[in-house]
């Protein structure tokens, strides 16, 4: 049987059952996912539920809710689930769900409930499952070294010796003279 156009054993199209079935699960993961962020990140302005959490007063959602730092939060989500769901831009999506995710998973597994706990190992397999389907697009950002920072094809060479050192301390040194300056502006 020949396989369609574009399939290779990387996307799991072709080859092995094994590699089929995992495609199938880790769209599955990903639809799912999708579906949950762009439920959730509605939400947020439709109230299909009511959502206790982003209620003032104390803690973490709370205090995020009441910056605005929610509001982005939720537009994020909004366009995560639309990109997974639509299945454009999903590797980059998944990259951009992570920390959502994992935030996701602290505020619920902070609260030591099964329910918590159980929403925390959840949320973080459908993530890490739908990244191991994708690590033929992230192997490149995943080398020890990366190599020059370039526009285009290659061609320049990487700092090396006491030049990187160097670079390196003048970064930390700017970052601190950065912040204190600021600190001392601000007071």
């Amino acid at each position: 049987m020949a396989e369609p156009a574009g399939a290779t054993a990387s996307n799991g199209m072709g080859g092995t059952g094994e590699r089929h079935a995992f495609t199938g699960f880790a769209y599955a993961c990903q639809f799912f996912y999708g579906g949950w962020f762009l439920f959730h990140g509605l939400n947020y302005w439709f109230g299909f539920y009511f959502d206790r959490s982003v209620l003032p007063g104390p803690g973490l959602v709370p205090a995020l809710a009441e910056s605005g730092v929610m509001t982005i939060v939720k537009l994020l989500e909004i366009v995560i689930g639309l990109a997974l769901l639509l299945d454009r831009f999903a590797a980059l999506a998944i990259v951009g769900a992570w920390p959502i995710t994992l935030m996701i998973a602290y505020v619920n597994g902070s609260h030591l409930t099964r329910f918590g706990l159980s929403v925390s190992a959840v949320i973080i397999a459908l993530n890490a499952i739908m990244s191991l389907g994708h690590l033929d697009r992230y192997r490149a950002m995943l080398a020890y070294h990366a190599g020059a920072p370039v526009l285009g094809q290659g061609g320049a060479r990487p700092i090396a010796g006491i030049g990187h050192i160097l670079a390196a301390a003048g970064g930390v040194a700017a970052a601190a003279g950065v912040t204190y300056l600021t600190l001392w502006l601000l007071h």
